[in-house]
């Protein structure tokens, strides 16, 4: 297992490696003028010139490339000049919104998504099969920035039980008022996990429950639900795999729906600085998402190790 722990470790290297060259790339193609915004309206070329200089924008760009490189391996992320604030301080503060809103809707997506895939096997060709297989087909092909604007129309402007947005109350800092910001952006990022992740359950435990060591596990006399057991365990890997998935895209950051509730993470923090063509915050930004998907794949490999020992062996 130690062994392969390094061989993904090592694959994720060039993968990075990859994903930086990419990111850097599209920002220095992207439409714009970075220097638009930070220059006075009545600048000279000179002062174009030497605004280029100290920011390294007269440079190759192979070498702004290696420049880049060489910050971002020592923990420098570069300096916004439009928040004056460094780039490392915003992406802190962004990523652990981030994180809590992720926790938020992977809790419902993954929950949710077990529980109806799991009802949905057990009553293989019935009606609840058939309506949990609509509504998660309907999870998947809702955008969830319009389930976002349909939940503010609802509880927001229409019931007035929840906030538009933001992240807590300002005269307020207690869990309650918290879980009153998070319902609405949770439940929004969930929709596409909670479908994804029941119809994946729902198709595993039906493939398992028709191999023939189930068929042992009845002669034998178990009950239902010991039988459910078993089944679970073998059929948890592909499971494992979407969730894993699911769960990374969350901590990557929805944009449409933090900039929908106004939730100051990484998407909020990504969509305000293409408008003002932060390209420090935009390259950062990027960068970690990819960083979040990379270690959220090596964590769903090793899960995979762990629950399922046929892979165990394998490897």
């Amino acid at each position: 297992m130690l062994l392969m722990l390094v061989r993904r470790l090592g694959l994720a290297v060039p993968t990075l490696l990859g994903v930086t060259v990419v990111i850097f790339l599209l920002m220095n193609v992207l439409p714009g003028d970075p220097l638009a915004g930070i220059l006075a309206p009545d600048a000279t070329a000179a002062d174009r010139t030497a605004l280029a200089h100290s920011m390294g924008l007269d440079k190759p760009l192979p070498v702004r490339y290696v420049s880049w490189l060489n910050d971002v391996a020592h923990g420098r992320l570069g300096y916004s000049p439009y928040r004056r604030r460094d780039v490392s301080e915003l992406l802190g503060q962004a990523y652990s919104n981030t994180i809590r809103l992720a926790v938020a809707s992977a809790t419902l997506g993954v929950v949710g998504g077990l529980t109806l895939g799991t009802f949905a096997a057990m009553n293989r060709g019935g009606i609840a099969d058939r309506i949990v297989s609509i509504l998660a087909m309907g999870g998947i092909s809702v955008p969830s920035y319009w389930v976002a604007v349909l939940l503010i129309i609802v509880f927001s402007a229409t019931l007035k039980w929840l906030p538009a947005g933001g992240i807590q109350s300002n005269d307020s800092t207690g869990f309650m008022d918290y879980l009153a910001h998070v319902a609405m952006p949770a439940s929004a990022g969930a929709i596409v996990s909670i479908g994804v992740t029941a119809r994946m359950a729902r198709a595993s435990l039906i493939e398992t429950y028709g191999q023939d060591f189930v068929d042992l596990l009845r002669a034998k006399g178990l009950s239902g639900r010991q039988i459910l057991v078993h089944v679970a365990k073998t059929a948890a890997s592909p499971i494992v795999t979407v969730a894993g998935l699911q769960v990374g895209f969350l901590l990557g950051g929805s944009v449409l729906v933090e900039t929908i509730f106004s939730w100051p993470g990484v998407g909020l923090l990504i969509y305000g600085a293409i408008g003002a063509r932060d390209f420090a915050v935009l390259q950062a930004g990027e960068l970690v998402i990819a960083v979040t998907f990379v270690l959220m794949n090596l964590t769903v490999d090793m899960l995979q190790l762990v629950i399922d020992p046929r892979l165990r062996k394998a490897a």
